[in-house]
């Protein structure tokens, strides 16, 4: 990690620009097919968790399972929530 550290402090603004536009997409990527693996798994009703604005855990149930975000219930309260930001919680 080191390594790669002492590489990038030498790069210029166009190659660190291309660089970040590499790993945002990288990014991205994997929150996809986590999104996807996990979708397949929720129904409503089903339990789950995730980090609130403030980043505590919130445990909830889901009401509703839309392309990318769920709706979680917490209390009276309802959520919309990145798919890629939750966590299914066993019972």
């Amino acid at each position: 990690m080191q390594n790669l550290k002492t590489e990038i402090a030498g790069l210029s603004i166009e190659e660190l620009l291309e660089l970040n536009s590499f790993v945002v997409g990288r990014i991205k990527h994997e929150q996809n097919v986590k999104a996807r693996l996990l979708k397949r798994q929720l129904f409503i009703g089903n339990l789950v968790s995730f980090e609130d604005n403030d980043g505590k855990e919130v445990t909830g149930s889901i009401t509703k399972v839309m392309r990318k975000f769920a709706q979680v219930q917490i209390g009276r309260v309802t959520w919309r929530v990145p798919i890629s930001r939750l966590t299914k919680v066993a019972k």
